[in-house]
C-alpha cells in the first residue's frame, strides 16, 4: 500500500524549500476541489493533475520542452509503482492529455519513487522514470534520462519562514493530497537539484488539466490573489507565455483561476473567478510590470488585467456543454473579436 507520511513531516520538508509566497500560492490548488464541490462529483474525472514542463540546459533548449508527471504516491516496492504507471497507461482521460502533449511538440516523462527505509520520509527515494512512446510509458533505467541532461550545477532553493495562517491552511488539507504535493516538490527540489544537481532553462509548472469526456484539453493555472485599488489582478506573462506554447499547436484554450481573497491578515475568501487564454490576449495590457521572484529567483514580468475580465468560477465550467463551447482558442478570439467590431463606432465619431 502508499505511505502516507504524517502532514507534520511533509510540511517540514516543504519548508526547507518553499518560501512563504510560494507555499500561499500552493494552497488555492489544493483548496479547489473542495471549495467548489468538484470532488466526489462527476467533473472530478476531467480535472487531471498538472505537472513540471522542463528543458535541460542547453542550446536551442527551446526544442526540448518536457512535461514531467509524478506520480502522487509513495509506494513501498518497485512493483507498487510499476501497477500504478500500468493504471495510469490505461486511463483514457490521461491518454487523451498525452495526445495533446505529444501533439504540442512536447516530450512526456512519468516519475514515480519508492522507499525501502524501514523509517519512511521524501528524502530517501528510489526514483523511476518513464518515458511515453507509441501510447505506452517504457521504463527506463537509473537515473535516465536526466542524467543525461547538461550540467551538474543546479541547486536547490532556501524556503523562508512561513506566516501562521499558511501553516494552518497547509494541516487542513487531506494527507493524500498533502502526499502529492510533497512528492512533485521531492522530485524537483529533492531529486532533480539536491541528488542530480541539474541546471534546469526556464522551469513552470502546470498545476492541472482538464479533459473533457470529449477529449479536450486545457491547461489549468490557479492562483490565490487580491485585486488591486482598481480592480485588476496581475499575471506573470511567462505563464501566459507558456500557455501558448502549449494552446497553438492543438487549438486549444486554457483557464486562469484566482481564488480572489480580501486583504485581511486571514486572507478570507472573496469568490472563485476565471479567465480564458482567449480573453487573457484580447483584454490584457500590453505594458509589462515588475512583478515578484519566479522559481529561480529572479524577477518575473506581470501583465495586468482589468477584474470585469473575470466571470465567477462555478462547477458549471466544467460541464460538456460550456468546454465544448471555449475550447477552441481561436474559436473564442474570433468571438470576441466579433464583440470587439461592434463597439468600435463608440470612439469613432
Amino acid at each position: 500500500m502508499p505511505v502516507v507520511l504524517a502532514q507534520d513531516q511533509v510540511i517540514d520538508y516543504l519548508k526547507r524549500f518553499l518560501t512563504h509566497n510560494k507555499a500561499r500560492g500552493m494552497v488555492a490548488e489544493m483548496a479547489l476541489e473542495r471549495e467548489l464541490g468538484i470532488k466526489n462529483s462527476p467533473s472530478q474525472q476531467k480535472l487531471l493533475a498538472g505537472g513540471w514542463i522542463l528543458s535541460p540546459k542547453v542550446e536551442n533548449f527551446h526544442q526540448y520542452r518536457y512535461q514531467v508527471s509524478v506520480m502522487p504516491n509513495l509506494y513501498t516496492t518497485a512493483n507498487e509503482l510499476h501497477q500504478s504507471v500500468t493504471l495510469l497507461e490505461n486511463d483514457r482521460g490521461w491518454q487523451a492529455l498525452a495526445t495533446f502533449l505529444s501533439t504540442s511538440g512536447i516530450g512526456i516523462i512519468v516519475s514515480g519513487a519508492w522507499s525501502d527505509q524501514s523509517t519512511h520520509s521524501l528524502d530517501h527515494l528510489i526514483w523511476q522514470h518513464h518515458i511515453y512512446h507509441d501510447e505506452r510509458l517504457i521504463a527506463t533505467n537509473g537515473d535516465k534520462p536526466f542524467a543525461l541532461w547538461s550540467g551538474t550545477r543546479g541547486r536547490a532553493s532556501k524556503g523562508s519562514e512561513w506566516q501562521e495562517d499558511v501553516i494552518q491552511r497547509f494541516e487542513a488539507v487531506l494527507p493524500e493530497q498533502l502526499m502529492g504535493l510533497g512528492m512533485r516538490q521531492a522530485f524537483f527540489y529533492g531529486y532533480l537539484k539536491q541528488q542530480l544537481n541539474k541546471p534546469l532553462e526556464d522551469p513552470y509548472d502546470v498545476d492541472a488539466f482538464i479533459v473533457s469526456f470529449a477529449g479536450r484539453v486545457m491547461p489549468v493555472e490557479i492562483k490565490e490573489k487580491s485585486p488591486t485599488r482598481q480592480g485588476d489582478f496581475g499575471l506573470d506573462a511567462g505563464r501566459i507565455l507558456m500557455m501558448l506554447r502549449l494552446c497553438l499547436a492543438t487549438d486549444s484554450n486554457a483557464l486562469y483561476l484566482i481564488r480572489e481573497v480580501d486583504n485581511s491578515p486571514a486572507r478570507q475568501l472573496v469568490r472563485w473567478r476565471y479567465i480564458t487564454l482567449a480573453d487573457m490576449v484580447i483584454g490584457s495590457h500590453w505594458n509589462l510590470q515588475a512583478g515578484g521572484a519566479g522559481m529561480l529567483g529572479g524577477s518575473t514580468q506581470t501583465i495586468m488585467m482589468a477584474g470585469s475580465m473575470f466571470g465567477e468560477f462555478t462547477l458549471s465550467k466544467l460541464s460538456e456543454n460550456w468546454l465544448a463551447e471555449n475550447a477552441s482558442l481561436q474559436g473564442s478570439v474570433r468571438t470576441a473579436a466579433t464583440n470587439l467590431a461592434q463597439n468600435l463606432s463608440k470612439y469613432l465619431g
